[in-house]
C-alpha cells in the first residue's frame, strides 16, 4: 500500500488515560475494513488547524475496524497536540494517512527487551501485546515521572513480572 495513501476517518472515542494524555480511536465512516499494520507502525493525522502530526499505533493490530493512537498535549506543542486535546472531538472526521513503519518489532528474538519512557510507551504496547501473543519471551521496562503520568499502566500490568514499572517520584530520583 502507497505511503501517500489517505483515509477519511471518524473520531469514534477519545479517552482519558494519564494526566495529560488521551487515547484517540478512530474508524472508517462507513465501517470499512481497513489497512493492516504491524506493531511499531504509525499513521499521519491531518489536523484541522493544517497541520499533519505523526502518532504511533497502539491497538491490537488485528482488530482491523480502528486505528488508536495516544496523544501527549506537550507544553511545548507546536498546535498538533494542543489541536487534539482542546478542539478535536469525537464525531469529527480527519484525514489519516495509511499505516507504515520505520520501527519494526523482531518477532523472532528469544528475548525481547522493551524500554519506553513516558508517551514513547504507545507503540511499545502494540509490541509487548504481540509477543504475548506469540508466547515471546520480553521484558519491559517504562519509566515515567508520575504514576498520573504514564498511561496503559493497567493494560501493560497483565503481563506480570514482564513489566517493570520505574515512577520517578515514587523511586526518589530517576532510572540508572
Amino acid at each position: 500500500m502507497s505511503a501517500h495513501k489517505t483515509l477519511t476517518m471518524r473520531v469514534q472515542a477519545m479517552r482519558y488515560e494519564a494526566r495529560g494524555i488521551v487515547s484517540i480511536e478512530l474508524q472508517d465512516p462507513e465501517g470499512a475494513t481497513l489497512p493492516e499494520y504491524s506493531p511499531g507502525a504509525h499513521i499521519d493525522l491531518h489536523l484541522g488547524n493544517g497541520l499533519v502530526r505523526s502518532y504511533s499505533l497502539c491497538g491490537a493490530p488485528e482488530v482491523r475496524d480502528r486505528y488508536t493512537v495516544g496523544v501527549l498535549q506537550d507544553r511545548n506543542s507546536r498546535g498538533g497536540s494542543r489541536f487534539v486535546h482542546e478542539q478535536l472531538r469525537v464525531g469529527a472526521t480527519l484525514t489519516v494517512s495509511a499505516p507504515r513503519n520505520n520501527f519494526e518489532l523482531d518477532e523472532s528474538a528469544t528475548h525481547t527487551v522493551l524500554v519506553a519512557g513516558g508517551i514513547g510507551v504507545t507503540p511499545i504496547v502494540c509490541m509487548a501485546r504481540r509477543l504475548a501473543e506469540l508466547g515471546r519471551s520480553f521484558t519491559l521496562l517504562y519509566c515515567a515521572r508520575t504514576r498520573a503520568e504514564a498511561a496503559f499502566v493497567e493494560s501493560l500490568s497483565v503481563y506480570g513480572d514482564a513489566v517493570r514499572f520505574h515512577f520517578d517520584d515514587e523511586a526518589g530520583a530517576r532510572p540508572t
